[in-house]
């Protein structure tokens, strides 16, 4: 048993240096392939699936896919205990005034994504392919949520025995990812010919080196040395508090379920029941984070977001890799379908929403929310370094702090997490509606009070 998990880690090790060996080639380095993506679809292509069926010699065996596919539910746990942890906060005042644009285009995109996929449930994908109305989750699921947000959802895709939804989401979560990186290249190349970059300035893609070693020379660049930072000491203290942060959140998740089963839970009604751990994580993350400083302990943000990369590392790898294709045959037509309903939806927001809402630098603001509404938060800022580099802009410290007001709900957030069992309650017509509603009330927030203020 031992020698099977060291052979594990050691495959999984070696997938993830030849990730990183692919992600290097002109080619890839140009689309920003990142390493995780890279591995995981290599891992795909050597396990059972692929390889088993056309080249059984290469194939890797079938019981480390079976051991991998469980780790990013416990991988997605952990990045979200970190999500919060070490940022500066702003007064509230001041965080609207500077993120306030950034939350109502957001908003309106990731609502957007419900309402669409809505209309899609209730016109098409159900009536004329078959598909359970909550299909309409999928979309901000995947989208918005990732990776990640899939894997930690896993638990309720089985209470609803809808296995086959989670096989799609994580192929849409695949495909949206390649297409930010894609289509947000495309897109910075056109706004760089049309004028658009004026006050940030375009990093060539040709010029730019590993995304990492800019981050690294940013945090040196703040007088705070790397190797100094990242000791073997602070790195186990720091993993305490996530883990601390991930006690927290469990603590609080059991304690509803309590509630609930001494209350409407005597009825058969479920609702905390449905809510994956790694909701609670995030807001055990900030518990953890008081006690930790009344404790008298500092806490290094660059750490976190180191551990947590590491993290997201794996759960994007295993995640993609142990990936079934089994939807490409059964329901191939409604992930195309989902798919392209997500890109032209987060296209429309950005070619006409976008410069409505921000009234200085529209492109640079957008290219950003593009990158995570189709990809993950690490696109969006990659986005941005390539397109304000020296952040003149200050789009980057508005994308920071629209997150704390944004990932609690959205993109892995308790909307994100309720959204089947809400639908499934109430019915997905009448949770379409509420949706649009709230959308247009973000989208005129954007068009009207940040559009036309001065």
């Amino acid at each position: 048993m031992l020698m099977e998990n060291l052979t594990g880690i050691g495959l999984l090790t070696l997938a993830i240096a030849l990730g990183y060996a692919i992600a290097r080639l002109p080619l890839i380095r140009r689309l920003f392939i990142p390493t995780s993506l890279a591995a995981g679809i290599l891992l795909l292509i050597l396990g059972p699936q692929i390889a088993g069926q056309y080249f059984p010699a290469i194939q890797i065996p079938t019981h480390y896919y079976d051991s991998w596919s469980i780790l990013p539910k416990y991988m997605i746990t952990l990045v979200f205990a970190g999500l919060f942890l070490g940022k500066p906060v702003l007064s509230p005042r001041k965080m609207w005034r500077l993120a306030g644009p950034q939350v109502a285009f957001g908003q309106t995109i990731a609502w957007g994504q419900y309402v669409v996929a809505g209309l899609l449930a209730l016109f098409v994908l159900t009536p004329f392919f078959g598909m359970p109305q909550y299909v309409a989750a999928l979309l901000e699921i995947s989208f918005e949520g990732g990776h990640g947000t899939v894997a930690g959802m896993t638990p309720v895709f089985k209470d609803l025995d809808f296995e086959i939804g989670r096989q799609i989401a994580t192929g849409l979560a695949t495909a949206s990812l390649i297409s930010a990186l894609i289509i947000g290249l495309i897109l910075i190349h056109w706004g760089n010919r049309r004028g658009l970059m004026k006050g940030g300035g375009l990093v060539q893609v040709a010029r730019n080196k590993v995304y990492h070693h800019q981050l690294i020379q940013e945090i040196r660049s703040k007088g705070v040395s790397f190797r100094k930072v990242v000791t073997p000491q602070i790195l186990f203290t720091h993993v305490v508090l996530l883990l601390l942060g991930v006690a927290a959140g469990w603590a609080i998740h059991q304690g509803l379920l309590q509630l609930e089963a001494a209350t409407w839970g005597r009825d058969g009604y479920q609702f905390f029941g449905y809510v994956p751990l790694f909701t609670f994580a995030m807001f055990g993350g900030m518990i953890a984070q008081i006690l930790w400083r009344k404790a008298g302990l500092t806490i290094v943000r660059e750490v976190i977001e180191l551990i947590t990369s590491f993290t997201l590392t794996l759960l994007i790898v295993t995640a993609v890799g142990t990936m079934s294709l089994e939807f490409l045959v059964s329901d191939a037509w409604v992930f195309v379908l989902l798919y392209l309903a997500g890109v032209l939806w987060i296209l429309f927001a950005f070619f006409f929403l976008a410069k409505r809402i921000f009234r200085r630098y529209w492109f640079h603001n957008a290219i950003i929310s593009f990158g995570q509404g189709m990809g993950m938060t690490a696109t969006g800022l990659l986005f941005a370094q390539m397109v304000d580099p020296k952040n003149k802009t200050n789009a980057v410290e508005a994308f920071g702090y629209k997150q704390l007001m944004f990932e609690p709900l959205m993109g892995g957030g308790l909307v994100t997490a309720l959204s089947m069992p809400i639908m499934l309650m109430i019915g997905v017509p009448l949770f379409t509606a509420i949706c649009a509603i709230i959308m247009i009330f973000w989208l005129s927030m954007g068009l009207i009070y940040f559009g036309k203020r001065k």
